[in-house]
């Protein structure tokens, strides 16, 4: 049987071969992104975990994207109106899933509790709601979440470093929150030991996707340049490198 590095690279091969019959314009593509830390960073040491998978897709593609950030409604609007662009790491939705081709799943999203090292983990709602504070990410769909099934007992926080440092120091019970960003949160805080997450109580799969009218962009070479870094170990590198162990 082949070992994933030699399926890998029969795979990469196949692209490279492709390549000629891959229609990209000149300088590349753009892709509609917003500040929005750990997925696509506007300015720091690292660029973020989306936009280094993305970027590891189109080096096998041997093309470029280019990133314009702007505020994160306005990117869904000019992508959903333009042609040939990306959006990305795009949630999807029913209102939104005849606005967009939906080129490849990137990750999952597990929202979850989150406690501080050497806590219980909090697996559900219930178990939640007899804690004496829960803290969220302030107007996030977390928040909503939460309101929507009843809890009361909500701290709200501006940031998601913000919203660990709270559970860290006891200010909260738990945290709640996709479990990417309360990870990256909590190495980039530099916080003691390791976080407790409890059971999923969301999923929202996250998407790179692209304007309905977008000629320019074959959806099944960037599903195989996906499919290739997955296989070669290069998602699991990026992933470990903003997140740890998985």
């Amino acid at each position: 049987m082949p070992s994933i590095r030699s399926a890998a690279f029969g795979l990469l091969s196949s692209l490279a071969l492709s390549l000629p019959a891959v229609s990209v314009p000149a300088l590349g593509q753009t892709a509609y992104v917003s500040n929005n830390p750990p997925y696509s960073i506007q300015s720091g040491p690292h660029p973020g975990f989306g936009v280094e998978l993305v970027n590891e897709m189109a080096k096998l593609l041997k093309t470029k994207v280019n990133y314009e950030f702007m505020a994160w409604g306005e990117a869904q609007a000019k992508v959903k109106a333009g042609h040939d662009l990306l959006i990305f790491p795009f949630a999807r939705t029913p209102e939104r899933e005849p606005n967009y081709t939906w080129m490849q799943k990137l990750f999952d999203n597990n929202v979850l509790f989150v406690s501080k090292s050497g806590a219980s983990p909090i697996d559900s709602v219930e178990q939640a709601k007899a804690l004496a504070s829960i803290g969220v990410l302030d107007g996030s769909p977390w928040d909503k979440e939460l309101e929507k099934r009843g809890l009361t007992n909500v701290k709200r926080y501006p940031t998601s470093l913000a919203l660990v440092s709270a559970v860290v120091s006891g200010e909260v019970a738990a945290g709640y929150g996709p479990d990417l960003e309360l990870k990256y949160a909590w190495r980039v805080g530099e916080n003691p030991g390791e976080p407790v997450f409890g059971k999923q109580i969301q999923k929202v799969d996250q998407f790179l996707a692209e304007s309905k009218d977008s000629p320019s962009i074959k959806q099944e070479d960037w599903q195989a340049a996906f499919g290739a870094i997955q296989q070669d170990g290069t998602f699991d590198r990026i992933y470990a490198s903003y997140f740890g162990s998985k």
